[in-house]
Formats: C-alpha cells, sequence, structure tokens
C-alpha cells in the first residue's frame, strides 16, 4: 500500500505500538522520509514524550536537551519544523508521563493537550501524530491518551514489534483500538528481531486475523520504505 495516498485519504494519521519499544518511532521516521520523497508536507507530532538527552549539535535552538523520539523525527523530516513544534510536552525522566507530570508538577490532561493539538493547525498538509508508549497510555488517574485519540476520531496505524508474545499483543492491541471506536486503518510489521521463518509465520498469523491491511513489512536498519 501506498503510504502517500492512505494520508491523502485521512490527512491526519495517529500511530501507536502494541507495547513500548516496539519501533513507533523508527516506522514513523520511514514514513516521514517516505511523504517527503513523494513531495507531501508531512508534520510529524509527537505531543508527549519522556526522558531526555543532550543533543550538542541543537545548540541553535538554544536547548540542547530533548527526547531521542523527537530528535528522530525532527531529522527525517530535515528540520523543516522546530523540536518545540513537533515535541512539545516533555519530561526528563524516561519513565510513564503521568507519573513524571506529577513529579514535575504539571498538569497533563484533554485539555493541556489539545492546546499543543490546537497550535499545530496549519502545518504541514498532512500529519503523522506519534503516541507514546501502548495504546491505553494513562494521562493522569482518570483519563488515557486513546480517549483522547477517539474523540478527534483520529484513525490509526498499529506497529507491531515482531517478536515472541506478538501475536497475543497485536490482536488484544487492534481489539482495543476498535473498542474505544477508532479506526484501525493498517498496520506495520517491525521486524525487530530479524525476519525469521518463524517471525514470518508470525506475520502471516496476524495478517489472517486482521481485517486491517498490513500496510509494510519493516526490516532492521531499513532507510526508506520499499
Amino acid at each position: 500500500m501506498n503510504i502517500s495516498t492512505l494520508f491523502n485519504q485521512h490527512k491526519t494519521i495517529f500511530i501507536t505500538g502494541t507495547d513500548t519499544e516496539v519501533g513507533k518511532t523508527f516506522c514513523a521516521s520511514l514514513m516521514v522520509k517516505a511523504l517527503l520523497k513523494d513531495n507531501l508536507d508531512i508534520f510529524p507530532f509527537k505531543p508527549i514524550s519522556a526522558g531526555t538527552q543532550y543533543y550538542p549539535e541543537l545548540e541553535a535552538s538554544n536547548n540542547t536537551k530533548a527526547n531521542e523520539d523527537a530528535v528522530c523525527l525532527y531529522n527525517a523530516v530535515q528540520r523543516r519544523y522546530s523540536l518545540d513544534q513537533i515535541n512539545p510536552i516533555v519530561f526528563d525522566q524516561p519513565i510513564a508521563p503521568h507519573i513524571a507530570a506529577k513529579i514535575a508538577q504539571q498538569s497533563l490532561d484533554f485539555d493541556r493537550l489539545d492546546l499543543a493539538y490546537k497550535a499545530t493547525h496549519g502545518l504541514g498538509e498532512v500529519q503523522l501524530i506519534e503516541g507514546a508508549g501502548g495504546w491505553h497510555l494513562p494521562l493522569n488517574d482518570s483519563e488515557l491518551l486513546s480517549e483522547w485519540v477517539a474523540q478527534h476520531q483520529i484513525p490509526v496505524i498499529m506497529v507491531v514489534g515482531v517478536k515472541l508474545g506478538c501475536l497475543n499483543h497485536a490482536l488484544l492491541t487492534a481489539q482495543a483500538i476498535e473498542q474505544s471506536g477508532c479506526n484501525l486503518i493498517g498496520w506495520i510489521a517491525n521486524y525487530i528481531e530479524g525476519e525469521s521463518d518463524i517471525a514470518k509465520q508470525n506475520v502471516a498469523f496476524i495478517k489472517q486475523k486482521l481485517k486491517a491491511p498490513l500496510i509494510h513489512s519493516v526490516q532492521q536498519g531499513q532507510t526508506e520504505l520499499v
């Protein structure tokens, strides 16, 4: 499936994963590069991140601390947008964002997300919004990021990290997305441990079970979508 065709149809798409560390940002960056290659002005938006490190090369932006995922998206879009635009809500500690927000004595809720989202209006012809962690990420004691996505009726792409346990994670996440009231428009198989025969059998099983189409299979170290 051509990723540009998908974005021309939907304009704004949310990308989630079957768990944390399954390659959401890696896949999102490949998608951003592919869209730019097709001359689509793509704005990658990662509203929430937790965990920062120093990037000396960012001195020109007057802030050398940033989230690694946000920097990946920043570089993928060839720095057309600022890090502050791409990732407006940043917590230093690499922990669950709702806990990081409490420690930092900050609010993290629908209102804050809506303000950040509103500020992106007009940025890019199309937008790719990357979540944090898995689908049901808590924002606070009562609100989930998945509920915010459902409230805005943003279609979803799911990244499956192909590894032991991925079958259960993929089916449960797909079910949760649909139960949230969102439209799962496709999924990506990310071969995070290499494309072995067992890994390919896992992907074949998920492909058979899910209604949503397999958009791309991604290999370790891949530099563009094929």
